[in-house]
């Protein structure tokens, strides 16, 4: 056999067109490999076809609905394709064809009075001519510089045996080697549905910082359980490496939803200020998801970078009440003044949600400005939330808000009471301790509690002495 042949990848239930194809390439000077005669007696099968498609200047596979339910098919497209051999695909069926297949230059051979033998007889010269060495997934000098072990299982990815290939992955994930840690995430792109599944779930315990580029992209991949694992895995990172940022910021542009999405959690994660022009534009761009805009204010809450004021300031008024409470959390996170009139009128926005963290962010921000606005919504007996208001007074700390505090010691929800009380513990205005010794008697143990600690022991002491 020649050291650079055309190796072809078939089933054997199209055994005759291969052989056709055979003929017409010998024919045209090519030497062709194929696996009918061409393994000796007893040798190892796996490494014949391996040794085979290395020194290959390309493989050809023929497509059809058995081909592609051919592990064995599989196997050796995905081989050629992880050490760098062009593959060139032929449809002779009408075939749904691999994602990896389908962006290759595939010729259609199912029309038999059409059959392009030109084309592919002049790309196989075109290829002949450049070819070059193959190296072990075209990395000649990564190899020769690690252990074994890694070699090994470097190899075993392309194993024809799942059971050898999910054994490669694990043995990889173990090692606190980095090229053994990039190997995995490398095996996220690899043509293999369950190869990429289990580098993106060995990645969920890793929790390898560097992987996250790689993760994002495989949030694409065509398989669910691969996206599955993916998302895990980027759960898991709690610090990503600075270095993914580019490659986030294309990510938030997007067309899938979920890429966006994590996208964005994982910029307001590294929380680099440069991130935020891109943020913004996510959160101001009315045609993408809801969600991509909540996840681009969350993100800009977890940053705190006063220039996304405005445009969170008009998240407020998003049509999205999702998105309305997260950019009013982020504003309480920042808690620039300027945004207190914005989120003032969010104190009546029609969702209770809203109004909570409004009135949270409010006493974040700690502006006085801002007490009236709250007493009002303390008296609001329509509202159900209004508790929070008072633990936002409690941040002011305004004695302003003295009186209406009293009165909602004997409001009938007990977390009102319990939020007054604690509010008044620490203002500290004595105006308010014959209020809260009354409360001292209430039938909620968390109101008495939060009365007798805020309130202050002494105080009250010595006003109950004889």
């Amino acid at each position: 056999m020649s050291s650079v042949h055309v190796f072809i990848s078939y089933s054997h239930a199209n055994g005759d067109f291969a052989e056709i194809l055979r003929t017409r390439l010998e024919g045209s000077g090519f030497n062709v490999w194929t696996d009918e005669d061409r393994l000796l007696a007893g040798e190892d099968w796996r490494n014949g076809i391996d040794k085979a498609i290395r020194s290959a200047c390309a493989l050809i596979v023929v497509m059809t609905p058995s081909a592609k339910a051919s592990e064995y098919v599989t196997y050796e497209w995905a081989f050629a394709w992880g050490v760098g051999v062009k593959v060139i695909p032929i449809l002779l069926e009408p075939t749904p064809l691999h994602p990896r297949l389908e962006v290759l230059q595939y010729l259609d051979f199912s029309i038999r009075s059409a059959r392009p033998w030109d084309k592919l007889l002049a790309l196989l010269k075109e290829v002949s001519a450049n070819s070059r060495a193959v190296l072990l997934r075209g990395q000649d000098d990564l190899v020769s510089s690690i252990s074994g072990i890694v070699r090994n299982a470097l190899s075993n990815l392309d194993n024809v045996d799942r059971d050898i290939r999910q054994k490669a992955v694990e043995m990889l994930a173990s090692m606190q080697d980095p090229v053994a840690r990039d190997a995995v995430v490398s095996a996220l792109k690899h043509p293999i549905r369950d190869v990429r599944e289990a580098a993106a779930r060995a990645l969920v315990e890793i929790k390898y910082p560097a992987a996250v580029p790689a993760l994002i992209e495989a949030l694409r991949d065509e398989d669910s359980n691969v996206r599955e694992a993916a998302e895990a895995a980027l759960r898991e990172i709690k610090d990503p490496d600075p270095a993914a940022v580019p490659a986030l910021i294309e990510a938030l542009r997007d067309a899938q939803s979920n890429v966006c999405i994590f996208a964005a959690a994982m910029l307001g994660r590294i929380k680099d200020p440069a991130v935020v022009p891109a943020l913004i534009e996510a959160l101001r761009d009315k045609d993408r998801s809801m969600y991509l805009r909540r996840a681009a204010a969350e993100a800009l809450r977890w940053i705190k970078d006063p220039a996304a004021v405005p445009a969170l300031i008009e998240a407020l008024r998003d049509e999205e009440s999702y998105v309305r409470e997260m950019a009013a959390a982020a504003l309480g996170e920042i808690k620039d003044p300027a945004a207190v009139p914005a989120l003032i009128e969010a104190l009546r926005d029609e969702d209770s949600n809203v109004r909570e963290m409004a009135a949270a962010a409010l006493g974040k921000i700690k502006d006085p400005a801002a007490v009236p606005a709250l007493i009002e919504a303390l008296r609001d007996e329509g509202s159900v939330m209004r508790g929070v208001e008072a633990w936002a007074l409690r941040e002011i700390k305004d004695p302003a808000a003295v009186p209406a505090l009293i009165k909602a010691l004997r409001d009938e929800i007990s977390r009102v009471r319990e939020a007054a009380a604690a509010t008044l513990g620490e203002i500290k205005d004595p105006a308010a301790v014959p209020a809260l010794i009354e409360a001292l008697r209430d039938e909620h143990f968390n109101v008495r509690s939060r009365r007798r600690r805020r309130s202050g022991r002494s105080t009250i002491r010595q006003r109950c002495r004889p």
